[in-house]
């Protein structure tokens, strides 16, 4: 048996495990080859469909997921019809969970696989390698020659899966993220999410986990991401785990490669904050998902967390600024409306996380709430028919209030997000009267209202948060235009400014003269002259902060200068 095994990415920079794990238990099949194909959802169709016929077929497979349902619906069109001898098999969550809807509306596709597919795959590979009926295989969906259905429910692993980081899947990664699981499912029942939808959380071993996160480290890859759905449920373990990072950076893997975990923050002890606080600037990232500050969506979406240990630890772990920290919010829950979420994402922004990221409820297959939203009339959730399955409307959220929650994305996305306009929103929120929410609203619409695209460039966009900016109450325009400019300087290594914040002024050439004797060791300089209040300012290009993403600003007064611009 020849066997593709093909996942489509979302973009170059992520890799796979599912189809790792699947050849690695395909292993022990006798007389079955196995080839990988990875893509991108960004190539031409007629690419993948050549990269797979590349390899000698009898069968191919398909991982499937929210971001490539529908780019592998129409490979699956297109492959069977020119190759229609070939069984397809289709696995993974967007499948599993409908697998009698896929094989009716899919005619091209043989199986499914449904729920982990190491031991399902394996087990039908060998039925056809010795003519035996599939029907009755655990966690397979398919259908019989005279075209009757058949679904065999699918059962929990009866071992660990097997280790997917083999030497070829080591030698694809070529700098790509890579993906390190040690446990699989989750102890949590989010209403939203699959994760825990059946199972508990199965643990990895230990030192075979510390083992394969050296040979990731090792591998080229600057990011090594967990994908524990709580990394730290089992919080002895997480601490040992972390412990092991800091001990061995630098020697058993480069210092440069970062570590990326998904987090309960409320579940932190006092010494995993501890631990935390002592990495060295830019070796941890976590990601803590707070979903919503609203008590009873909290309760409505499953979602246990104890509020206040969750800020208390937040805020220890963003104080030191050594660990970059990311906050989810998810908009379209369960009895929030556009108010109470504002003052959820007022109350997350209040902690200044160095990525505070809006989401929008996906109404996934085989989630709680796609149930109940399908079952429950009053909770009035309309959501789209193709993947994503984002929110549209619910009872207490209108679709226009969610077009504005996406105009408040767009502008979170570009002024604080990408660390670009700290200096000025710092200035904006300090002399005007709106709440964090109240300012990415505003601007969003007036950005919107610009015809704001993806393509836009950022010369553009400070343009429009001068013009938008500078005529609102309390904003002082040259202390707005100062902000800009430190901004620019401060990310910008180039040393330059758009032509609106710049000025023509004799004194930038002392300026610059006198930075030079100040920092004379220091390689390149940015500088620029600061009218509210008169300051200098000069960015040192090889000082730069792995967490902020931002060069050094030194800023000091020069009274000599000055007074040449008063003399003249």
């Amino acid at each position: 048996m020849n066997l593709c095994l093909c996942c489509i990415n979302s973009k170059y920079v992520h890799s796979s495990l599912a189809p790792w794990y699947l050849a690695a238990a395909l292993q022990g099949v006798e007389n079955c080859q196995v080839s990988i194909v990875e893509a991108t959802i960004n190539q031409k169709e007629e690419e993948i469909i050549q990269k797979i016929l590349h390899n000698r077929l009898e069968a191919v497979a398909f991982c499937c997921y929210i971001w490539n349902i529908e780019m592998v619906h129409s490979i699956v069109t297109r492959f069977h019809a020119l190759r229609p001898e070939i069984p397809i098999i289709l696995g993974g969550p967007e499948v599993t969970f409908r697998s009698r809807e896929i094989l009716q509306q899919w005619p091209e596709v043989s199986y499914v696989i449904c729920g982990e597919g190491e031991e399902s795959l394996p087990a039908l590979v060998k039925a056809w390698e010795q003519y035996e009926n599939p029907q009755g295989i655990p966690g397979i969906a398919g259908r019989m020659p005279e075209g009757r259905l058949f679904y065999t429910p699918a059962e929990p692993l009866s071992t660990l899966p097997p280790d997917p980081y083999s030497e070829q899947y080591l030698a694809t990664l070529q700098g790509r993220i890579a993906y390190l699981e040690t446990t699989r499912g989750c102890p949590f029942s989010c209403s939203f999410c699959l994760s825990g939808v059946k199972e508990k959380v199965r643990f990895f071993d230990l030192e075979q986990s510390k083992r394969n996160l050296v040979k990731l480290a090792n591998s080229g890859a600057k990011t090594v991401k967990f994908i524990d759905r709580t990394f730290n449920c089992h919080p002895a373990r997480a601490y040992e785990l972390v412990a092991f990072i800091l001990e061995q950076s630098g020697k058993a893997f480069p210092r440069d490669v970062r570590f990326h975990f998904e987090v309960g923050a409320d579940l932190f002890e006092p010494r995993f904050v501890e631990l935390l606080s002592t990495a060295p600037p830019g070796l941890l990232q976590i990601e803590a998902g707070l979903q919503s500050f609203h008590a009873e969506t909290l309760e409505a979406v499953d979602r246990k967390t104890d509020l206040q240990r969750l800020i208390n630890n937040l805020k220890a772990c963003i104080q030191p600024h050594n660990v970059h920290v990311h906050i989810d919010l998810i908009a379209g829950l369960p009895y929030e409306d556009y108010q109470t979420f504002a003052k959820s994402f007022d109350q997350a922004f209040a902690l200044r996380p160095h990525m505070l990221q809006l989401g929008f409820l996906k109404l996934l297959y085989g989630s709680k709430i796609r149930r109940q939203a399908e079952e429950i009339p009053e909770f009035g959730y309309c959501f789209s028919s193709k993947a994503p399955y984002e929110v549209q409307k619910t009872h207490w959220i209108s679709q226009h209030e969610l077009e504005k929650l996406h105009e408040v994305e767009d502008a979170l996305e570009r002024m604080y997000n990408s660390g670009r306009f700290l200096q000025t929103l710092d200035y904006l929120l300090q002399v005007t009267e709106w709440s964090p929410f109240a300012l990415f609203e505003a601007f969003g619409h007036y950005a919107k209202q610009q015809g704001v695209a993806a393509g836009i460039c950022l010369d553009t966009y400070t343009e429009w948060i001068w013009r938008f900016f500078k005529q609102q109450s309390g904003v002082q325009p040259e202390k707005l235009r100062d902000c800009l400019v430190m901004d620019r300087l401060s990310c910008d290594n180039t040393g330059r400014i758009p032509p609106l914040l710049r000025r023509e002024d004799h004194r930038l050439k002392y300026a610059k003269q006198k930075a030079r004797k100040l920092f004379p060791d220091q390689g390149k300089l940015g500088v620029a002259l600061l009218y509210h209040p008169w300051r200098i300012a000069v960015f040192d290009y090889r000082d730069w902060d792995v967490i902020t993403g931002r060069y050094a600003m030194h800023v000091f007064d020069d009274e000599d200068i000055e007074k040449m611009g008063r003399e003249k």
